[in-house]
């Protein structure tokens, strides 16, 4: 039971949706706005000079974390030179030398997360990590910063990567070493994991004073990210951080340029610092939010706008009790039109005698309601003819607006087991036996009616007893140009219709013995699997022609045979994928097509299928029934085939089975077919 609201709700309703407080709110609102303009342009000029001096601080932070950057990158360069002196040519040959080699490189060890010493042909002699030394025969030979090194012979900072040895987010630098002797050089790299910060750490952090928080992120030219506070974000792309699209598209748009020169600029809500790394060629971004660095002056704002509310509060009451004053004929003619209705007073009574705009709106509401009246009484009549004609019907009439039965014929609810008029004001949700259908049939109406066209459907309906029937149900739009105007639908019980229609499908594609496709039916599939084919792919097919099965016949008759076929179907059938394509052509004759499957794999298969129909073994009276089976396997190619040159092939190799002494596989090719002899078994 619905509880009625309190008196206080519905007079709180109709004063939140007056006239009166909205004009004085919106009064209130200009008052307020007013103060806010004049306070903003006094505070105006002190935030751009604050702003200013924080985009310059930004800048200069940029800045020396860039130098620090570079500063790192260059002690390791000089750390990498110093171990990359020249060695002895025998070190590129002696796996022994090699693990000394990188035993003496202790130091140059802890610097990175691993060292490696790589001959010319890029192949990795030796491994120095935090696990030890070893020799993974790895080849670093394809990767860019490796070419760049030997072509240029000169050190690299690599673009990020996923390490072909430590398989994690990690830059590499490189040093050319060279040798004495005829060998040839070597390149030493020293790789630093993105993800643990070895060369980023404290740089890429974020840092609480207690009101500001920074972001800083390192990214390369292409705009890989190197460094987050978040490893999960190393290697996205860095306009992903929140603050960062803006600066990152006109760095994009003005060709990427790696510049030391710092700059900042405060915009879409965040303060953004960026300066380049020389010889590294990186950028620096620092991100904060607007909020946390300009507090001060959204503070003030903030109590502006404060002072704003106050002085316009007090403007809205002194408005509303004057508007109160001037609008309550208003307020009497509210009252004499809530007293409409068959229960209330005459049309023509009980209006008040109002000036002005308040009379002339009176005026027009009677002449609106004299009107409507009218309209009323015509829809009436009209409704009487309309239930007379379709209580006549021959099908089921119904109209529905808003999902719901406003009119529904006798013939309807008969259909669908209700008394007649049940289903009047009922959602039409309530006849369809599946939710599906039924989110379904709106878009489904929409989009024929704004074709031109009637909606035509078959759908499950549920009776109010339980049972279902399959009907038919047409619609069309009362109003092309207004939805809201509803639908008019028809309905019959087309149940017997349809069963009878797939039975006759399935009859006219199916064999009546066996139960498997027929030859028309397999064709045309066959014919739909070539046209769809694409160059590299394989499918394969397999004609069957059962052995000794004129024996059969003979000896136990036709009903025994048939008998023989139905089994040797069932175990066709059994003896592939459910998807594959399992026909009778004839007589004794069958085809499988196998869909994406090479000649190998369509070999097996054939074999598996022989030895199934070896096994069927059917007892009729005193006779065992059994036969065999000759296969022709060929292959499918896209493209260049048809249907009657699969189906040639195929029986020409199960041609050669016959010949070969029965119970065979036997494989060609297409479209000239290459014989090849395939033991049973």
């Amino acid at each position: 039971m619905i509880r009625p609201r309190p008196a206080w709700v519905a007079r709180l309703r109709s004063w939140a949706g007056s006239l009166k407080l909205r004009l004085a709110l919106a009064s209130g609102v200009i008052i307020a706005l007013s103060v806010v303009v004049v306070s903003s342009l006094m505070l105006e000029r002190g935030g751009r000079h604050t702003e200013q001096a924080i985009l310059d601080s930004e800048a200069a932070n940029a800045e020396h974390l860039a130098t620090v950057l570079r500063q790192r990158i260059v002690l390791l360069q000089v750390a990498l030179r110093a171990a990359a002196a020249p060695v002895d040519a025998t070190i590129l040959t002696d796996p022994a030398a090699q693990v000394r080699y990188m035993q003496q490189r202790q130091v140059l060890a802890t610097l990175f997360a691993n060292i490696a010493l790589v001959s010319a042909d890029g192949r990795v002699l030796a491994v120095r990590d935090g696990s030890g030394i070893r020799q993974d025969g790895l080849s670093v030979a394809d990767r860019p910063y490796f070419r760049q090194t030997v072509q240029l012979g000169r050190p690299i900072v690599s673009e990020p990567m996923i390490g072909r040895l430590s398989r994690e987010p990690v830059v590499v630098l490189t040093m050319p070493v060279a040798s004495v002797g005829p060998t040839g050089g070597a390149v030493l790299l020293g790789t630093l994991r993105l993800s643990s910060h070895d060369l980023l750490a404290d740089l890429a952090a974020t840092g609480s004073d207690g009101r500001t928080v920074v972001q800083t992120v390192v990214a390369d030219a292409s705009g890989l990210i190197l460094a987050h506070p978040d490893p999960a974000m190393v290697m996205r792309p860095v306009e992903s951080v929140p603050g960062l699209q803006s600066t990152v598209a006109q760095w994009v748009r003005s060709g990427r340029p790696i510049e030391p020169l710092p700059d900042a600029v405060n915009e879409a809500g965040y303060v953004v610092a960026k300066a380049g790394v020389a010889g590294a060629d990186w950028m620096v971004f620092r991100v904060v939010s607007s909020e946390a660095l300009l507090g001060g002056f959204q503070l003030a704002v903030r109590e502006a706008l404060g002072y704003a509310a106050g002085v316009a509060l007090l403007a809205t009451g002194l408005l509303w009790w004057w508007l109160v004053r001037l609008l309550r004929p208003l307020d009497r003619l509210e009252e004499r039109a809530r007293a409409l209705g068959p229960d209330g007073l005459p049309l023509e009574e009980g209006w008040p005698d109002a000036p002005g705009e308040v009379g002339e709106l009176e005026l027009a509401l009677r002449d609106s309601l004299r009107a409507q009246a009218r309209v009323e009484a015509s829809n009436a009549s009209l409704l009487d003819k309309l239930r007379s004609v379709m209580s006549t019907a021959p099908m089921g009439l119904a109209f529905t607006r808003a999902r719901h039965f406003e009119v529904v014929s006798d013939e309807w609810c008969r259909l669908l087991g209700y008394p007649v008029g049940a289903l009047v004001g009922e959602p039409a949700r309530l006849i369809y036996a599946s939710e599906a259908d039924y989110e379904q049939v709106g878009p489904d109406v929409a989009d024929a009616f704004a074709a031109g066209r009637p909606f035509v459907g078959d759908f499950e309906f549920l009776r109010r007893d339980g049972g279902r029937f399959i009907g038919e149900l047409h619609g069309r739009p009362v109003n092309v140009s207004d939805a809201a105007a509803g639908t008019i639908w028809l309905l019959r019980d087309v149940t017997d219709e349809r069963e009878a229609h797939r039975e006759l499908a399935w009859t006219a594609n199916h064999d009546a013995l066996t139960g498997l496709v027929n030859r028309r039916h397999f064709e045309h599939e066959l014919a739909r699997l070539l046209a769809h084919m694409q160059p590299g792919m394989t499918a394969a097919a397999l004609f069957i022609d059962l052995d000794r099965f004129k024996q059969v016949n003979d000896s136990a008759g036709h009903a025994a045979g048939d008998q023989v076929l139905r089994e040797v179907a069932q175990a066709l059938a059994a003896s592939v994928r459910r998807d594959e394509l399992v026909a009778r052509l004839g007589g004794d004759e069958f085809a499988i097509v196998l869909g994406a499957c090479d000649l190998a794999a369509a070999e097996r298969i054939a074999h598996k299928v022989r030895l199934a129909v070896e096994q069927v073994i059917v007892r009729w009276g005193e006779h065992e029934l059994s036969v065999g089976a000759s296969v022709g396997v060929v292959e499918i190619p896209a493209g260049g085939v048809d249907v009657a040159g699969v189906l040639n092939g195929a029986d020409l190799a199960c041609y050669e089975a016959k010949q070969a002494g029965r119970n065979a596989v036997r494989t060609g090719s297409l479209p000239s077919l290459r014989l090849v002899t395939s033991r049973p078994g």
